[in-house]
């Protein structure tokens, strides 16, 4: 084994010595990346798994196991903590750990897989088809996967309990933090910065716009530091989203094959959906099977019914390989100023970067049945 492992050393520190990515082209780039990534995926899943037998063989001599190989990686030891974590689910996950084994998985997408199948093994083979597609789609299906074997008042409860806000100050003297919230209080935060966000980017009619998250912070603050008056008037645009099944809200709780979640969120208590009935923020989609039986809009105005569609099927950029969710931006296919009509076919979500690309000259191609997303093709030069 360690003669491989020195035969392929060498053959990498060869290639490194030599390695000139200015003469590559854009294809060749691409393949490097690809390759490089499996290379990379391939000894994060052993060093996972070594560094596991460190911790075991260690334990009575060395108790701080993790801080010893961190310091021999130079990372930290909450990341060497997290790998062993990983490799130990592993073991019970056998299709998880081939994949990782051939260098399909990342750590963060093994993390991921293993934490949710470790709960739900029956859904072992989903999340791994759903890391095909990456990151965010996988994140999606490990919420759906442990949602669908936890009882929703015990998870809404869990979630409760987890709640957090840590704060410090980071290297260059910023107050930086991270925080948790449950996804019924999360999602209604989330809606207040993005409409404040919204409203300051279409604020600045000249000059260069700064990032959304550099308005996403200024919104926050002024949130803390300035709160709204009691009685004022909340903006409109600030609405959570609720897509429920008409028995389910009935029944107080989702059958078999029934949703009740915010988009873009997760699912959520069908108990907290019917406790807020008449509360502001909230609009509620109520569905049997597939159809909408109404738009009960729960304390402001109803949107229009395209806007409602639109957020429904999945409020996310349309655009291949993007999961932006945050400060989209709505857009015609095929220009309304071109006569392209207001209708629910000819509308999507795009983030602002390839909205920017659109604009541009950017071409959409078809949607992807299976995804739903659409290829953006830089257009060819003339």
């Amino acid at each position: 084994m360690f003669t491989s492992f020195a035969t392929a050393r060498d053959a990498l520190e060869s290639v490194a010595r030599d390695f000139d990515p200015s003469a590559l082209t854009g294809d060749d780039a691409r393949r490097a990346v690809d390759e490089l990534g499996v290379i990379r995926r391939l000894t994060d899943a052993m060093l996972a798994k070594a560094a596991k037998r460190v911790s075991e063989r260690t334990a009575r001599s060395e108790p701080n196991a993790a801080a010893s190989v961190a310091r021999r990686l130079g990372v930290t030891p909450g990341e060497v903590h997290a790998a062993i974590e990983t490799a130990a689910r592993l073991e019970q996950l056998p299709a998880t750990d081939a994949a990782g084994r051939a260098g399909r998985l990342s750590p963060a997408q093994a993390k991921m897989i293993a934490e949710a199948a470790s709960k739900n093994p029956d859904a072992e083979p989903e999340l791994l088809a759903a890391a095909e597609l990456g990151l965010v789609p996988l994140r999606d299906a490990c919420i759906a996967a442990r949602a669908q074997v936890e009882d929703p008042a015990a998870r809404r409860k869990r979630h409760h309990r987890a709640r957090e806000l840590r704060m410090w100050t980071d290297p260059d003297g910023m107050v930086a933090g991270r925080f948790r919230l449950t996804p019924e209080t999360g999602a209604q935060v989330k809606a207040k910065i993005d409409a404040e966000v919204q409203r300051t980017f279409r604020a600045r009619k000249g000059g260069e716009h700064e990032p959304h998250n550099a308005y996403a912070a200024d919104a926050l603050a002024a949130f803390v530091l300035h709160p709204t008056e009691p009685g004022a008037k909340h903006d409109p645009n600030a609405t959570v989203h609720i897509v429920i099944d008409h028995g389910a809200l009935v029944r107080g709780g989702a059958a078999d094959g029934e949703v009740c979640e915010i988009p873009g969120v997760g699912p959520v208590d069908v108990n907290w959906v019917r406790e807020l009935l008449g509360t502001a923020f909230l609009t509620a989609i109520i569905k049997r099977g597939k159809d909408i039986m109404t738009v009960a809009h729960l304390g402001r105005h109803v949107p229009a019914e395209i806007q409602t569609a639109l957020i429904v099927s999945g409020r996310e950029c349309d655009i291949e390989g993007c999961y932006q969710r945050g400060y989209l931006e709505r857009d015609h296919d095929h220009d309304y100023a071109k006569g392209g009509p207001t209708a629910y076919w000819n509308m999507g979500w795009f983030c602002s970067g390839d909205h920017r690309r659109k604009t541009a000259g950017w071409t959409l191609g078809p949607r992807n049945p299976k995804t739903g997303k659409r290829p953006l093709t830089r257009p060819l030069r003339t």
